[in-house]
């Protein structure tokens, strides 16, 4: 193994991490709107008046009205398609293909930060991996 590192690790391991989030998020917000939870109205806080784990998320792009479980399952397989690609590309070599990962998984979580997807801290984790992916630059070896 060489001491000089020819793929941007740590971008790739903070996208992973903010991506396996995503997927945590994904698969909790569609059990939320099939079997119904606090999320949805159906828990302990079922008023949008009442203070609770999700009160920023009354009224929001995913809810019933806005197109239910098929918007969430649509918008979800976009933010975690465009991350999984990204991520593929951010472990190769290729410095083209470093940028065009870095950028796709900006893209993913730009996408999914106004509705706090991936617990927010999924989005951060992929936005600041994709940053360092971008300005990522190989050591020249002499």
């Amino acid at each position: 193994m060489s001491e000089y590192q020819d793929r941007p690790t740590a971008a790739f391991t903070l996208s992973v991490i903010g991506l396996a989030l995503h997927a945590i998020a994904a698969l909790y917000l569609v059990y939320a709107v099939i079997y119904g939870s606090s999320f949805t109205g159906g828990g302990m806080f079922t008023s949008t008046t009442m203070m609770g784990p999700w009160m920023m998320m009354s009224g929001a792009p995913w809810s019933f009205g806005f197109g239910g479980l098929s918007f969430i399952t649509l918008f979800g397989l976009l933010i975690i398609g465009l991350g999984v690609f990204g991520t593929v590309w951010l472990n190769t070599s290729d410095p083209r293909k470093i940028r065009s990962g870095a950028t796709l998984v900006l893209i993913a979580s730009i996408i999914s930060f106004p509705t706090m997807f991936g617990f927010m801290i999924g989005s951060l984790l992929m936005f600041i991996g994709s940053l360092m992916g971008l300005t990522w630059q190989p050591i020249r070896r002499m």
